[in-house]
């Protein structure tokens, strides 16, 4: 595929929301490309009372994904769930990367719990929302990044389309596009 091929040449993990098939229901989940790996399926454990008539829970039996830094993967409402982040800790995540639909009103609640999460923790956050319109509302972006002090690092916008890369090793912002 085409995002194996750019995570093979870039040496970058890439996530793609989608929805996966789980017979004979639908997960909420995120696909991993990694550089020359099997592709790996994060599904969303922890639905919103709004999904809970479209999707199931996902199985996974770990949100713990990466060999060499451990990584924890969340799906919006997820970040609400104390459980959610607490097995996360619990199964050796250093890094918490959530993706997110939030709206303007609701992505400074999320930012203020993402902040918690990294300083209670000690883990580095990463959010990734979404600007523009989706599903009638107005989503508020400012993707963030948190070291493991809680401390934001960095943060697009809660207009333009951007992304922020962060070298996992250092906690050092490498780069930052909008």
């Amino acid at each position: 595929s085409d995002f194996q091929q750019i995570s093979n040449a870039s040496q970058v993990t890439i996530g793609v929301g989608v929805p996966t098939k789980s017979d004979p229901d639908t997960c909420i989940s995120t696909i991993l490309f990694q550089p020359h790996q099997a592709r790996q399926t994060y599904s969303k454990e922890y639905l919103h009372a709004d999904e809970e008539e479209f999707f199931c829970s996902g199985k996974s039996s770990s949100n713990v994904i990466g060999s060499k830094t451990n990584i924890a993967l969340a799906i919006c409402y997820e970040l609400s769930v104390p459980a959610h982040a607490e097995n996360a800790f619990r199964n050796g995540a250093e890094i918490y990367v959530v993706s997110a639909v939030k709206s303007v009103e609701g992505v400074d609640k999320a930012i203020e719990r993402l902040s918690e999460i990294a300083t209670k923790y000690s883990m580095t956050v990463l959010l990734s929302n979404c600007v523009g319109a989706s599903g009638g509302i107005k989503c508020g972006g400012k993707t963030s990044v948190w070291n493991k002090e809680g401390l934001l690092a960095a943060q697009l916008n809660d207009t333009d389309e951007g992304i922020i890369i962060l070298n996992a090793e250092t906690q050092e912002v490498i780069e930052r596009t909008i």
